[in-house]
């Protein structure tokens, strides 16, 4: 047994990483605020996510158990809580048997919250804000807000609104009269609020506004509720494709589960938003979220940045994939996930499409469906529906009769995606599950064709569980063949050799990610994160090489695998070593030098599907790579023999930090020669020491079968990088990281810690 990991023990095996899940409470003794002279008040206890099968008990009594991991709950505590003295709360939490295909996590990774009250409330979720007018000169923000008297005594109440612009000014008031309300029951009120001149959410300027919701008794308020929001439009359909606020957008989309390597599943404010930053660095526009329910602190980041999102609600229905995973509950419990997800999700700008489901195997001839999505629209008819893989099979599918957008997973060149567009013309399609390894031919085929909205590759994000799906195929020379725009071997089934020689779901330990993402598990480009950069036109010219395959083998990309290769031109093989050498251009010509010289092999060709192919004669120096089109050079990149590991070099992806606990540092540790020059390939252990105003949250890498643990002070690294995750202690101070290898010059970074600004 390793950190977390144990493959005589872990009960989901490869699929769930070799982790281990069991048993485990959580107890916690707290005392409420002197409230004398404050009246009746309500405390309601939330939960944003706790991975499974949760019961809840406060002060010895029962309050409530909820099956399902990824959606937030929350029970009125009032009648059991005490008013004075201690009170004492207890969560068990089970994650037993084979209940995941994917690392999931245990126990309570999620946000918790405490609210308090009066009687007279917005209950969880009460506030919705629609934009049923959309226009450049004028818009129209609808703010609905649910009113509960929770109190044994009748109450009249009113509402008051005002909504702020991206500044924060006051450009719309508005107030709903008083209102009578009954002891135990609820009431809505309606608010259209004007907005001259407003400024449209989108992903290059995403604006957000703000309804302040205040509920008034007597004249005083009672209960303030402040929501996000953004205004835009959208339209689906299978003529238009997808259009944001008038304009068509082409998706380029990713797949994210919602694990955070080195942290687990623990969700920490700025571990979501620095994933998001780095995806929408590298060209991503949306992302979706497989195949459940994110943490809202990953849709509050989505907003600010300007992502859009595809939000799932579910991987199973009624059949299930595991034998203890959510299907045991769904028909009791569906409803109300359903309910409190799009309750909780409906306000995000960023969430542009709801899908129910993942892959789903439905024996209701879609009834079920049917069910689900009527439900839905009678809380969001603002966005459309579709079902993840739903329509993969056929164009009768039942699916089609109830999702508004039609959906395919692996589909190269829309060999059944076409068909089923003719067959329902009038829907858009999206492809959310596309291949690393057939890139070019989908992001193509989506560019050529309106209805076909764009691709979402798995994976965006390398991630725990599913081991090895993206492990790089090394057959024989001569043995692997194209069929259908995919590597194949002949005669053998894809199923036997994804449990052998090519990886696969479960591969073995010590493999225990899916080693699938165009960035690995620290958050680094992988080679088709380049080659998606030339495809898309966004970088001229990518350069990459192979690592070398023992004689008479070859590196082949195969489904969700894709090359073992890095920028580098620094290898520890002999010279003349004949080597595999990638050339990403949208350029039409591509060729190749070797210290500023033609060498063997390198004169210039036209790329296929982006790439241009070379064998090159190893030999150290500067290894340079030309595009060009039409005959102009469009661009040019080195790569450049290095020397051996001379130092350590610590990159923050922040200057400060402040002492709220959902803030961290990422700390990139790169091996570097006496140059300063990154090392490509080092491995070395190296170590942490953390002084100061923190603590280390963790370490990593982006090694697929590197089973040291996340939380001890040290890590080797992979690819010449590690990562270290620092996480601020709640007092200010400066919190100082060193890190250490074997003679190597260490290397200090120093961050101040202050207050929330």
């Amino acid at each position: 047994m390793i950190g977390p990991f144990d493959p005589e023990n872990s009960e989901g095996g490869g699929s769930t990483g070799y982790t281990v899940g069991g048993i485990g409470w959580y107890r916690k003794h707290f005392t409420l605020p002197d409230t004398d002279g404050e009246g009746d008040l309500h405390h309601e206890l939330r939960f944003d996510g706790v991975y499974q099968n949760a019961d809840v008990w406060l002060n010895g009594v029962h309050v409530g158990f909820h099956p399902y991991g990824y959606t937030s709950f929350a029970y009125d505590l009032t009648p059991h809580v005490k008013r004075r003295g201690t009170n004492v709360l207890a969560v068990r939490v089970d994650n037993t048997g084979r209940n995941s295909r994917w690392y999931s996590g245990s126990g309570i990774y999620r946000h918790t919250w405490l609210t308090t009250t009066g009687p007279v409330r917005i209950p969880l979720w009460g506030v919705h804000v629609s934009t049923p007018v959309v226009g450049e000169r004028r818009s129209v923000a609808r703010v609905e807000v649910s009113l509960a008297n929770l109190g044994e005594h009748p109450s009249s109440a009113s509402v008051r609104v005002s909504v702020r612009d991206p500044r924060g000014r006051v450009v719309a008031t508005a107030r709903k009269p008083a209102r009578d309300l009954a002891p135990g029951t609820t009431a809505t009120a309606r608010l259209d609020l004007p907005i001259r001149r407003p400024e449209l959410w989108s992903m290059d300027a995403p604006n957000l506004y703000s309804a302040h919701t205040e509920v008034l008794v007597g004249g005083r308020a009672v209960d303030t509720l402040t929501t996000t929001f953004g205004i835009r439009s959208l339209v689906w359909n299978g003529e238009a494709g997808f259009l944001l606020n008038g304009e068509p957008v082409e998706i380029m989309g990713g797949n994210v589960h919602h694990d955070h390597g080195p942290l687990g599943a623990v969700a920490l404010d700025r571990s979501e938003e620095r994933r998001v930053e780095i995806l929408k660095e590298a060209g991503f526009n949306s992302i979706r979220t497989a195949h459940n329910p994110p943490t809202p602190a990953l849709l509050d980041a989505c907003d600010r940045l300007g992502m859009l999102v595809m939000d799932e609600i579910f991987d199973v229905w009624d059949t299930g994939k595991n034998p203890q995973d959510y299907s045991v509950h769904f028909a009791e419990w569906w409803e109300r996930d359903l309910r409190g997800t799009v309750l909780r999700d409906r306000n995000h700008p960023s969430v542009v499409m709801w899908s129910l489901g993942n892959e789903i195997t439905d024996h209701t001839n879609g009834h079920r469906g049917a069910e689900m999505a009527q439900a839905l629209r009678s809380l969001d008819r603002t966005r459309p529906i579709t079902l993840g893989g739903g329509s993969t099979h056929s164009a009768n599918d039942p699916s089609w009769d109830y999702v508004d957008v039609g959906d395919v997973h692996y589909n190269a060149n829309g060999k059944t995606y076409g068909p089923m567009h003719e067959a329902h013309p009038d829907k858009a399609m999206t492809h959310n599950e596309t291949f690393p390894a057939t890139i070019h031919q989908d992001i193509t085929f989506a560019a050529e064709h309106t209805w076909a909205t764009g691709t979402w590759i798995w994976a965006a994000w390398d991630y725990l569980g599913e081991a090895g799906i993206g492990k790089t195929a090394i057959p024989p020379v001569g043995t692997a063949e194209t069929i259908g725009d995919q590597s194949v071997m002949p005669g053998w089934s894809i199923s036997r050799e994804l449990h052998h020689t090519w990886g696969g779901f479960g591969y073995p330990y010590p493999y225990f990610q899916a080693n699938c993402g165009d960035f690995d598990l620290i958050g680094q480009r992988k080679p088709q994160s380049h080659w998606r950069a030339a495809v898309t036109g966004r970088s001229p010219v990518e350069l990459l090489v192979e690592r070398p395959t023992p004689p008479g083998t070859e590196q082949v990309a195969l489904w969700w695998g894709y090359y073992d290769e890095l920028e580098s031109w620094t290898w520890d093989v002999e010279p003349g070593t004949p080597m595999t050498v990638h050339v990403c251009t949208p350029g039409d010509s591509a060729r190749l030098l070797l210290g500023g010289k033609a060498v063997p092999g390198g004169a210039a060709r036209a790329p296929e599907r982006s790439v241009a192919t070379f064998t090159v004669p190893y030999e150290p120096g500067e290894l340079t790579a030309v595009a060009s089109r039409n005959g102009r050079e469009i661009g040019r990149k080195t790569l450049t023999t290095v020397g051996a590991p001379a130092a350590l070099r610590l990159v923050p992806d922040v200057t400060d930090l402040t002492t709220g606990r959902d803030d961290l540092a990422h700390v990139l540790v790169e091996v570097i020669d006496r140059h300063g020059r990154p090392v490509p390939d080092a491995t070395l252990e190296v170590t942490f020491e953390v002084t100061g105003a923190g603590e280390l949250a963790g370490v990593g890498n982006g090694n697929p079968h590197n089973v040291d643990s996340f939380r001890q002070p040290r890590r080797h690294t992979w690819h010449g990088k590690a990562l270290a995750i620092l996480r601020p202690a709640k007092r200010p101070g400066r919190l100082t990281l060193t890190a250490k290898a074997s003679g190597l010059r260490p290397a200090t970074v120093t961050l101040p810690v202050g207050r929330p600004r």
